[in-house]
C-alpha cells in the first residue's frame, strides 16, 4: 500500500529513482538534495537511499510539489 503523503511504498529507505520518478525530478537532483541536507538519506555502496519520513516532512512544508497517484491523498 502506497504512503497517503507522497504515493511511495511504505518502507523506511527508498531508493533515489524512485523518488526521483514520483516527482518527475532527475535522480541527480534527488541525489544533490540529500548532500545538501534538504533531505536525509545514506549511501549503501554506490547507491544513495532517502529516508521517507524526512521526505513526508519535506512534502508537509510545501517544499515539493507534485500529483497524487489513484488511491492517494493531497498533503
Amino acid at each position: 500500500m502506497p504512503c497517503r503523503i507522497c504515493g511511495c511504498p511504505e518502507v523506511r529507505w527508498l531508493p533515489v529513482r524512485a523518488v526521483a520518478r514520483q516527482f518527475g525530478c532527475t535522480p541527480k537532483l534527488v541525489r544533490r538534495m540529500v548532500q545538501s541536507g534538504v533531505l536525509e538519506g545514506v549511501r549503501l555502496g554506490r547507491q544513495w537511499r532517502v529516508d521517507h519520513e524526512s521526505l513526508d516532512d519535506l512534502i508537509r512544508r510545501g517544499s515539493v510539489r507534485f500529483s497524487v497517484p489513484d488511491g492517494g491523498q493531497s498533503p
